[in-house]
């Protein structure tokens, strides 16, 4: 088996792929600015920062793979993170001979979000790296949708719908990747069900109680991609998990 590097180990990714390389039988290394070691145990914690790249290459070295599961949690952050730090990422794995996995987002390369678009300014980052790499792009989590309806008042434009997946899922899938050869672009990573706003909202209510009043807007900027279902794969619908099946399972906010 072997040593691999995740990334924001301890993110609401990371918090899934880790136990899932573990049951594997690999070695693994969980990599946060701030991580306790009895909390990722048997993991072992190591101390990074991909904002100054401070620990990042002592943390890659010895490693076959890197799963680079850090994302930006804030919109200021984005660039900082997605490109200036998949760039230290890039250049570490590059530096002892590892396998990159960058977990992206389906629709970065056509979408206008700002967000999407460090992305995929990320994703070419690393094609021409030197780097061997692997892109997995997923659409978004469960626990995303959960976050947005939760708001009680959400927008909905006459065709907007997500395609939500199960964190668990895309972490099974990263699991593939790790034990596999480096595929540069690999298929999208969809979920199971493509729902409009409406019914997500409905579900939700349905099973938590918990009511969204969705107000129209025009489909307007990056409204518009959404509307057209730029963030979509319905070729790709490979995860199990339903938004009513982690609804039920899980007491959303």
């Amino acid at each position: 088996m072997s040593t691999v590097l995740v990334t924001g180990g301890t993110g609401t990714l990371g918090r899934a792929v880790v136990p899932r390389l573990l049951d594997h039988g690999h070695d693994v290394r969980v990599m946060s600015r701030r991580v306790d070691p009895q909390r990722v145990a048997p993991a072992s914690a190591w101390r990074a920062d991909m904002q100054t790249g401070a620990g990042l290459e002592a943390a890659a070295d010895g490693c076959a793979v890197v799963v680079h599961a850090a994302t930006a949690s804030r919109a200021r952050q984005a660039r900082e993170i997605e490109v200036t730090g998949t760039s230290r990422v890039a250049a570490a794995a590059k530096q002892c001979g590892a396998h990159l996995i960058y977990v992206s987002i389906v629709g970065v390369d056509r979408h206008r979000l700002p967000y999407y678009r460090g992305k995929y300014e990320a994703e070419r980052l690393l094609a021409d790296s030197g780097a061997d790499w692997t892109v997995l792009r997923a659409t978004q989590f469960h626990e995303l949708m959960d976050t947005f309806l939760s708001r009680r008042v959400f927008i909905r434009t006459r065709h907007l719908r997500f395609q939500p997946v199960d964190i668990g899922d895309v972490a099974g899938r990263l699991a593939e990747l790790v034990a596999g050869p480096p595929q540069g672009r690999a298929a999208d990573f969809g979920g199971p069900e493509i729902l409009s706003i409406g019914e997500l909202a409905a579900a939700r209510h349905e099973v938590t109680g918990r009511h969204t009043h969705l107000v129209p807007v025009p489909a307007f900027g990056v409204l518009a991609d959404y509307d057209a279902g730029r963030h979509l794969t319905p070729e790709h619908r490979a995860g199990t998990r339903t938004w009513r099946q982690w609804l039920t399972g899980r007491q959303p906010r």
